[in-house]
């Protein structure tokens, strides 16, 4: 019979073993998507627009398939993409749900991945910030943060939206006790490149917002001077500075962070 620190080492040997295969699996799914994106371009030796609709259509057609049989016991479909669903299922239809959904990846040999959420909230199916029932927290698209595929833009009010949602946190709270000013900054491809009292600020265009520039002052477009969107009231931040700017302006991020609140379905905080 083993001892209690046998059995500690194995169940720890087992999540290690566990935490390799999730790394080596999602490593694999980049691999398996950037492949499936080449069916589609011309210029690819992968190209097969045939099967590119053969996968979608069948992977639509089968998820619709599980919508109308779930929908048809009572259960509530709140949104779906292209991969997955999500449900308001009551807790008295959750052995008929889970029977549905067996039957169906059976039929299918489809596979899918059960997550609880005890909150969700979303501005669409591409954007949203959803709590796990153990706390965490989901986000996709504009909630999913910062990372080498877009551009940063204001990531402390969504950062300030989901804390909200997942600990009841007020939103001012993150605001204005978060010390890294990236979050704080918003980059923007300008064409042709930009310009800010009278200063020349290239294509790329890093800024956040100020209590020392007017609410109707903005950075222009050098070719036709017109205004670049969502820039008014900012200030140019081409170089990132190792503490954070003094004249910061928090209300405006604040307010802006209570607005997405409010889009979402929750009251202001």
């Amino acid at each position: 019979m083993e001892s209690a620190e046998q059995i500690k080492a194995r169940i720890e040997e087992l999540e290690a073993e566990l935490s390799y295969h999730k790394v080596q699996s999602d490593t694999l799914k980049i691999s398996v998507n950037g492949s499936f994106g080449k069916l589609g371009s011309k210029y690819s030796f992968l190209y097969a627009p045939q099967l590119l609709i053969q996968t979608t259509v069948t992977g639509q057609l089968c998820l619709l398939m599980l919508i109308e049989r779930l929908t048809d016991v009572g259960i509530k479909v709140v949104s779906a993409n292209t991969d997955g669903v999500v449900l308001l299922c009551p807790k008295k239809l959750e052995y008929e749900m889970e029977v549905i959904v067996f039957d169906w990846m059976l039929e299918t040999s489809y596979t899918l991945e059960r997550t609880d959420y005890k909150a969700l909230a979303s501005i669409n199916v591409n954007n949203y910030a959803a709590v796990t029932t153990c706390g965490k927290i989901k986000g996709k698209g504009v909630f999913a943060g910062t990372g080498l595929s877009k551009n940063p833009d204001g990531s402390i009010i969504f950062e300030a939206v989901s804390n909200y949602l997942a600990h009841g946190k007020p939103v001012h709270d993150t605001i204005l006790n978060c010390e890294d000013v990236t979050k704080f900054i918003t980059v923007r491809k300008v064409n042709g490149g930009a310009v800010w009292r009278g200063d020349e600020l290239g294509r790329a265009v890093r800024y956040y917002y100020s209590t020392t520039v007017a609410s109707d002052e903005c950075i222009h477009y050098i070719k036709n001077n017109n205004r670049v969107p969502k820039s008014a009231g900012a200030k140019p931040l081409m170089n990132l500075p190792n503490t954070i700017p003094i004249d910061i302006d928090y209300d405006h991020y604040i307010t802006e962070a209570e607005k997405l609140l409010c889009e979402v379905g929750y009251a202001r905080t």
